[in-house]
């Protein structure tokens, strides 16, 4: 019998055992298809990374957890700092100005004294002469600094309520203004809940 003008031929196949058992599976509905894990964002220091966990003593000597603030779904601006650094010192009054405005709100500030030519009591007298009102951490020894390969300073790392790095540079990221703003606006969601 000659096909319809406009139709199309059906052509016998045999099924094989194999596609037999995947069109089954398939058809047997969701209830049994398992979820494909999803990878979350990794462990390191850059842009879209969970940042690297570090709990080090203020200058008072009380304990400040990166992993704590995290949890708090606080927004968190790192910046790794020496009294000696020029362009250390003047970030210092934007990033006060940025602590008085949003500390209210959810952003925390750590401003981590590196252990390199400078001394802890140094680096107190600079941040009392300096206003900084916000913790001075004091990296002895360098440990976070070399975990976070820090070659040139200032370094900074902004992060948002997800825990999620979404700013990492040598100075505070443009238009930083508007970009805490949308981060403390953004909802609480936490990207850590899917790292390992």
């Amino acid at each position: 019998m000659a096909p319809h003008a406009g139709s199309v031929p059906v052509r016998r196949f045999t099924i094989s055992p194999a596609l037999a058992l995947l069109l089954s599976l398939l058809s047997a509905g969701t209830a049994s298809a398992q979820k494909m894990p999803t990878l979350g964002p990794q462990v390191g220091r850059a842009v879209g990374d969970l940042p690297i966990d570090f709990t080090l003593k203020d200058l008072e000597g009380n304990p400040h957890s990166l992993k704590g603030l995290r949890q708090e779904k606080k927004v968190v601006l790192v910046v790794f700092w020496a009294s000696w650094c020029v362009p250390c010192l003047q970030e210092v009054p934007v990033v006060r100005e940025a602590y008085a405005k949003y500390h209210d709100r959810g952003l925390e500030v750590l401003g981590i004294a590196v252990d390199i030519s400078q001394t802890r009591e140094g680096a107190r007298t600079l941040a009392r002469q300096m206003k900084m009102d916000y913790p001075i951490l004091w990296d002895d020894g360098g440990s976070v600094m070399d975990r976070y390969r820090i070659a040139s300073i200032p370094q900074n790392f902004l992060i948002g309520r997800d825990g999620i790095i979404r700013y990492a540079g040598t100075s505070l990221p443009p238009a930083h203004d508007a970009l805490i703003e949308s981060l403390l606006a953004a909802p609480h969601v936490d990207g850590a809940s899917s790292a390992h």
